[in-house]
C-alpha cells in the first residue's frame, strides 16, 4: 500500500491530519494477513513548556525518537 500526503508537522493541523492518515491506514489492513514496518529515524517531539496549577513551572522536554514499529494483522471468519 502506498499512500503520500505532504504534512507540515510545523502546521497546526498536523496532528489531525496524522491520526487520519493512521486511521485509514489501519482501516485497510484490519482483517487481512499482512505485515507492516515503520521505521523512524530522528524523529523529534518538542514537548512546551507548562504551568501547573499552583503557578508552578513544569518543564519542557524534546524527545528524539529512533527506531522500528512493525504490526501484523491476520484475517480471520468469527461466525
Amino acid at each position: 500500500m502506498s499512500h503520500n500526503n505532504d504534512i507540515n508537522p510545523n502546521h497546526k493541523n498536523a496532528p489531525s491530519q496524522w491520526a487520519q492518515i493512521m486511521g485509514e491506514m489501519v482501516s485497510k489492513i484490519v482483517g487481512t494477513n499482512m505485515s507492516t514496518t515503520i521505521n523512524i529515524d530522528d524523529l523529534v517531539i518538542d514537548v512546551p513548556q507548562a504551568k501547573g496549577p499552583d503557578g508552578r513551572d513544569l518543564g519542557g522536554a524534546k524527545w528524539v525518537v529512533n527506531g522500528k514499529i512493525v504490526w501484523t494483522t491476520t484475517a480471520s471468519n468469527r461466525e
